[in-house]
């Protein structure tokens, strides 16, 4: 492994070209045909074999005596967000910015594809590389559609295990928080409708009024998360939008409520949905309104396995010394499409440190201003190739 990192470092300055070009040619969701070229043409000149794919770039690397396969996933779309730092690789494309390290992650992989390739001799496994698309979205992302991919081609029962990663500014580089168990939460969206009676404001007895049973169902459901729920298994219930009522003095006929459901358990998820329809119903029923109620599944919560996540994190201690790897207490309430290859195969992912104050690499993801310490690039491909290896 000692050689295998020294490779990882001789590469840096590749890997810099390679994100700072992904940089300033962002592409959005599932419109990522330039960036899929790019990483097409790597791949063929490296000679690795490309799996052809619905979306995205699946590339394989063959070891000789084992059918198992081990693979490796970054995501590679940017986000529809105006880019505001004065660097010479400042995106191109207008509204359009990587502003979520997905630039980084590709190149991390591009890197590792090529030190795997040129070391395909040491493999104990077959290697799959998957470039993937949409992760910020739209829609559900676009691991799910991959992993069908993967299902038709009869390749899911030969995946030993999944990796992937995420570079953060909430960490220095050089750091490596490690999260066992979920690492982030459910994504579920509602609509709901509420269809009352319209009316004089002076004469509320004779109206249904629309607002006032959108306000009830949002203050039972805040009462129903503060004592239904366990306080130790995190849940979100948030209210984004309340529109209703066309004039000061007239009883509002309709109104719209719309939010998300985010939950680190798939128990409390399916738990928090049946009984939004029950309280809506409740209160529709003594107020005498009705309802139509939308809800939009969204990601499922990505768990890590144990023994599989106990693996990265011996990595991570070579990578970047046991000092440097903390034990992540906390879940986050972000989502990660990931979660769908973690469903269906033993999967690990992690965080990994990308801050530094000095260089002013401070703001955090999704933001206008946000990049990274591209130290970090080498020591991604690090963890890539560990894993592969392993």
């Amino acid at each position: 492994m000692n050689q295998i990192f020294k490779e990882a470092d001789q590469i840096k300055d590749e890997l810099i070209l390679h994100r700072r070009y992904l940089h300033k040619n962002p592409e959005v969701g599932f419109d990522t045909h330039n960036t899929e070229k790019y990483i097409t043409e790597f791949l063929n000149s490296q000679k690795i074999e490309i799996i052809p794919s619905n979306i995205g770039v699946m590339g394989m690397i063959k070891c000789s005596g084992n059918s198992d396969i081990i693979a490796l996933r970054a995501d590679m779309d940017a986000l529809n967000l105006t880019e505001e730092n004065k660097v010479k690789y400042k995106s191109q494309n207008i509204g359009k910015m990587h502003a979520c390290g997905h630039d980084g992650h590709t190149s991390m992989l591009m890197g590792a594809a090529k030190i795997l390739n040129n070391n395909r001799g040491k493999l104990k496994h077959n290697i799959l590389l998957i470039f993937q698309p949409a992760e910020e979205g739209p829609n559900l992302g676009g691991a799910r559609i991959m992993l069908k991919d993967l299902e038709k081609k009869g390749l899911i029962s030969k995946i030993k295990c999944i990796y992937g990663q995420h570079i953060t500014t909430e960490y220095e580089v050089g750091k490596i928080p490690v999260k066992y168990g979920s690492l982030t939460a459910s994504t579920d969206e509602f609509t709901i409708n509420i269809i009352g009676k319209g009316g004089h404001a002076g004469i509320p007895q004779e109206a249904i009024d629309a607002i006032s049973v959108a306000s009830k169902f949002i203050c039972e459901m805040e009462s129903f998360m503060s004592r239904k729920i366990d306080p130790f298994d995190p849940a979100v219930f948030s209210v984004g939008m309340i529109n209703g009522g066309t004039a000061k003095n007239i009883i509002a006929a309709e109104a719209e409520i719309s939010g998300t459901i985010r939950c680190q358990s798939e128990a409390n998820r399916k738990y928090i949905l049946e009984n939004v329809e029950k309280i809506l119903k409740g209160i529709s029923l003594y107020s005498g309104a009705s309802y139509k109620l939308d809800i939009l599944h969204g990601l499922p919560v990505l768990v890590s396995d144990a023994k599989v996540m106990d693996t990265v994190k011996n990595i991570a201690v070579e990578v970047v010394g046991e000092d440097n790897v903390i034990d992540k207490e906390k879940a986050g309430m972000g989502a990660e499409d990931f979660a769908y290859f973690a469903q269906k195969i033993p999967a690990a992912f992690i965080w990994i440190g990308a801050r530094n104050k000095k260089k002013d690499f401070v703001n955090l993801m999704h933001s206008p201003k946000f990049d990274f310490d591209e130290d970090v690039l080498p020591m991604g491909v690090k963890m890539l190739c560990g894993f592969a290896m392993q």
